[in-house]
């Protein structure tokens, strides 16, 4: 089945290193829950903010994870000291968009998608699926791996977030999402979404297969 989605808004950032201004100070007045935040969590909220999300549902995927959180329990482990409980906290996968919920005050639906190269693409379908309730669905999914302990072969970008809000259309889609091909010199959880956003505006109808 082919699920026809209305682009209603889309956003990205990204950097080869490490994003620079994330707009924390601006985006998340209380200093206590800006300093919890983990970098998901921090390109997460700035999406949210670029595409105006206040209750929307949400479908979140990440592939990595809280990678910075999970190597300092880790880290701690092996040197027997009891891990940091904001670090275990943080390093679960939905952490992000319990955070934006948090912010937010949005009590609907979250939903955490993560299926190692292929998370993207589960991501898409999860948000198709979702959309069949004429709700309006906020899709994200955020990576970062700007850690010194991970060798960067590939030179993709270390931090990347794509995000988009949609909408279930009933028009034929002007593009199917299988067949978009990923952008080089990124991590493939996230190329195909990075070049869905280069193509992406309101009048453009993507069709996922479910």
């Amino acid at each position: 089945m082919i699920i026809s989605l209305q682009i209603m808004a889309s956003a990205m950032i990204f950097a080869p290193e490490k994003i620079e201004d994330l707009k924390e100070k601006e985006l998340i007045a209380n200093m206590l829950l800006r300093r919890r935040l983990t970098r998901n969590a921090k390109m997460l909220i700035y999406l949210a903010d670029k595409l105006g999300i206040k209750d929307e549902r949400i479908v979140y995927g990440s592939n990595y994870g809280e990678l910075q959180e999970s190597l300092l329990i880790l880290k701690n482990i092996f040197a027997s000291i009891q891990p940091s409980p904001t670090d275990f906290q943080n390093s679960v996968y939905n952490t992000p968009s319990a955070y934006l919920s948090i912010l937010k005050e949005n009590r609907s639906e979250i939903l955490c998608v993560s299926n190692g190269n292929k998370t993207g693409d589960n991501v898409m379908q999860t948000a198709a699926v979702k959309a069949l309730d004429e709700d309006t669905i906020f899709v994200a999914v955020c990576e970062s791996f700007a850690l010194e302990e991970i060798d960067n072969k590939c030179n993709a970008a270390r931090e990347c977030a794509v995000g988009f809000k949609i909408q279930k259309s009933s028009q034929k889609p002007h593009v199917l999402f299988d067949k978009i091909k990923p952008l080089n010199n990124f991590v493939p959880s996230v190329a195909k979404l990075a070049a869905l956003y280069e193509c992406a505006n309101k009048s453009v109808i993507v069709g996922v297969e479910c």
